[in-house]
């Protein structure tokens, strides 16, 4: 959500591409490129083990997971007094209830939760179910920030990853990271959905990017990959956060009063490892995105392969086909996949498997997988500047590539 932050609505979300830096400690709405579709997630070359959740199956806040705010935080103009009184769990579900109540000088009262000091996480899949209000002056969030924001650190330089804020009766999610690049610098997008129904809010988050998602569909991905852009805090801990703020910076200072109160609902909050899993989806179709975010595409076999494609169609989907002895075959089109002995660029234009187009599938540690060919090299997008080859003796950036995302 925010640690202090301004941003701007309009009648439209503007959305920006690159990441903005702000000389004062408040943040502005951005987001990546809007050309990208929303790509439904199916197979991953991951596999997830659970490692914390709360259910919400009692019958009130489990102190063991989360602490509780008390009073307002003094940020982003809010309007709210955050007391234990507002949250409540029934019904399976955690329920955080804004009131036009006064308390503490202030003419809202609401809840907030956090996981300091209980539990944090480096990487993982962080979810939660929620339903949530769809009431002008609201502002429901699901977030993370860095445990040493506590320890000196301040912030940005703690980072922050939103994983879900919504804003009055928007149709939009938004999904942010933030941190301080010589100055407050952030990344995001936003995505439409149903906020008033539940869905689940996700992101996955390894050591080269982290992604966000509503009900399993992608919508942004932030690149991280080796500090880039100074992103080192996301390579550290981070706390989780859920709260309900009333009127501030984003949402504006006007709130309906005769709709409160109004609640969010929180199914469940999860959180999963992510391990690489080194069984390729045989017989699944999938899609490959390099390092430099851009889908890999078969060029329909009329051409060397690239990895240059902003969205994946039909040239960029492949059929994963097991090709014996522990190897895999890659199908687009009808045409197979050639490493071409890392002699020439890589093509997808031969009708039969041979030697050349047999790859082992390698699952990296950051949950991505790299293709070796029968020449014992290893394919490179090339990061998309020039066809792509198999001629690389070892798995660096370029050889590393994400399913399906």
């Amino acid at each position: 959500m925010r640690k202090r932050s301004l941003r701007i609505l309009a009648c439209a979300i503007v959305f920006i591409t690159l990441a903005l830096s702000v000389n004062s400690c408040k943040k502005d709405i951005h987001t990546s490129d809007s050309t990208a579709p929303a790509k439904a997630i199916t197979p991953r070359a991951v596999t997830y083990q659970l490692i914390w959740s709360d259910e919400f199956n009692g019958s009130s806040v489990n102190a063991g997971n989360w602490n509780i705010d008390n009073g307002n935080p003094n940020v982003n103009n809010e309007l709210e007094y955050y007391q234990a009184a507002n949250a409540t769990v029934t019904g399976g579900n955690l329920v955080i209830t804004a009131r036009q109540q006064s308390m503490g000088g202030q003419p809202y009262t609401s809840a907030k939760l956090n996981s300091y000091g209980k539990f944090s996480t480096t990487y993982g899949r962080i979810e939660a179910r929620m339903k949530l209000p769809m009431v002008q002056g609201t502002w429901p969030a699901f977030w993370m920030l860095g445990n040493n924001i506590n320890t000196g650190a301040g912030w940005p330089q703690c980072g922050e990853i939103d994983i879900m804020e919504h804003v009055n009766t928007s149709n939009s999610i938004l999904g942010t990271m933030h941190w301080n690049s010589g100055g407050h610098v952030q990344y995001g997008s936003s995505t439409t959905t149903t906020p008033g129904d539940f869905h689940v809010y996700a992101v996955e988050w390894d050591n080269s990017s982290i992604r966000w998602y509503v009900d399993n569909v992608l919508y942004v991905t932030g690149n991280i990959a080796n500090n880039i852009n100074n992103t080192g805090a996301f390579h550290l801990p981070f706390y989780i956060i859920l709260n309900l703020a009333v009127g501030g910076d984003l949402p504006g200072s006007t709130v309906n009063n005769g709709a409160l109160p109004t609640s969010m609902y929180v199914d469940y909050v999860r959180v999963y490892s992510m391990n690489s899993s080194s069984t390729p989806p045989i017989g699944q179709t999938i899609t490959l995105k390099g390092s430099n975010n851009l889908y890999v595409s078969s060029e329909n076999g009329t051409q060397a392969m690239t990895c240059n494609r902003t969205a994946a169609q039909g040239w960029e989907q492949f059929l994963v086909v097991d090709a014996g002895g522990g190897k895999v075959a890659l199908q687009s089109q009808g045409k197979y996949v050639s490493s071409e002995n890392g002699l020439n660029p890589i093509t997808c234009n031969r009708t039969s498997i041979g030697g050349w187009e047999q790859f082992n599938w390698i699952s990296n540690s950051d949950g991505t997988i790299s293709l070796q060919g029968s020449n014992g090299l290893f394919v490179s997008s090339e990061n998309g500047t020039q066809a792509m080859t198999c001629n690389r003796t070892a798995i660096d950036a370029w050889e590393k590539f994400r399913v399906n995302q």
